[in-house]
């Protein structure tokens, strides 16, 4: 009986201990040279009237201030899943138009865009009013020392969106 019970309470311990394979919703990180930022406000909307179907994002995070925004063309579909690049195609092909980051980390203002250099954003889930997405590529930072310095950057978002 004694042996009987550890083993019940070794089995309830491991049982109620064991972490579930949750999926993360709500959320957008990016990773600029080694800084990881998390956004607490999301938003996506397609503009599906527009002959290219544009997306534009935006995520915020209030207590710093802190944003980042960027708007994607579908070109001639419109199915939202895919991969966009920067520079892109305008216009059959997909295409990140811009991205944007501003910071107020320890109130230190940093401003980051892409310009002249690549970027790759995948989008590989949009249903339900949800989207899933990951980029990665080269931002230039003007608020660095020096000027324009260029940075890495990685991210991952799963979001709602509507359709406008």
């Amino acid at each position: 009986m004694r042996y009987c019970a550890s083993l019940l309470l070794l089995f309830t311990m491991i049982v109620s201990c064991s972490k579930k394979n949750n999926e993360r919703s709500n959320f957008a990180e990016i990773t600029v040279d080694g800084k990881t930022f998390a956004f607490d406000s999301l938003e996506a909307v397609f503009d599906t009237s527009y002959q290219a179907n544009q997306g534009n994002f935006t995520v915020y995070h209030r207590a710093t201030n802190s944003y980042l925004t960027w708007e994607t063309l579908s070109g001639a579909t419109k199915w939202i899943n895919g991969i966009y690049e920067f520079p892109g195609q305008l216009y059959p092909g997909r295409s990140v138009v811009f991205m944007h980051l501003q910071t107020y980390v320890n109130r230190v203002p940093g401003s980051y865009s892409v310009q002249n250099n690549g970027l790759t954003m995948t989008i590989d889930q949009s249903e339900n009013g949800r989207i899933h997405g990951t980029f990665s590529g080269k931002m230039k930072c003007f608020t660095c020392t020096p000027y324009g310095i260029e940075v890495s950057i990685n991210g991952e978002f799963e979001m709602p969106y509507t359709f406008h």
